[in-house]
């Protein structure tokens, strides 16, 4: 017994001058903030502007009518689903005391700009998971980066 997928039929219509205005908004408005995220994440800028490219055209193919929320979460959710191959592959840093959800989470907080709130959208999980990402996150670059200028002025004396 086999399983017959069907393909979904897309309908794509031509944007009204409208529509393109409201997609050149958002495409300027969230572009800074989204390429951060990616570059944050793949570390190069030809993979990041890739993803980026495919997160827009997908945001804007599954909720481009939508409201701002939607657009959001639908936007940084495939920004992420597309890095996860390369953050994969990628090595982390020898300095880098962050697991990849902290550094992924830190990233969307000050990168991107998320609130926790939005963050919790994308990841699929309540709030406190993401403020206990994001402390544990804090807390551990505060204790790398004492004890990096305690070594520095030790050195420097």
């Amino acid at each position: 017994m086999g399983f017959l997928f069907q393909k979904r039929e897309q309908k794509t219509e031509p944007l009204g001058s409208s529509d393109m205005a409201s997609a050149t908004e958002r495409y300027e408005s969230y572009f800074p903030r989204i390429f951060a995220y990616v570059y944050a994440c793949v570390g190069r800028d030809k993979d990041a502007q890739e993803i980026v490219i495919q997160a827009f055209h997908r945001a804007f193919q599954r909720a481009g009518s939508s409201d701002e929320a939607r657009f959001r979460t639908v936007l940084f959710r495939s920004a992420r689903r597309m890095c996860r191959p390369v953050m994969k592959t990628r090595r982390p840093d020898d300095g880098d005391s962050l697991d990849p959800r902290e550094h992924e989470v830190m990233s969307l907080v000050f990168d991107a700009g998320l609130t926790r709130g939005q963050i919790a959208h994308v990841f699929h999980f309540n709030e406190t998971s993401v403020n206990s990402l994001l402390m544990t996150g804090l807390r551990k670059l505060k204790e790398q980066t004492s004890l990096a200028a305690v070594a520095a002025y030790n050195h420097l004396a």
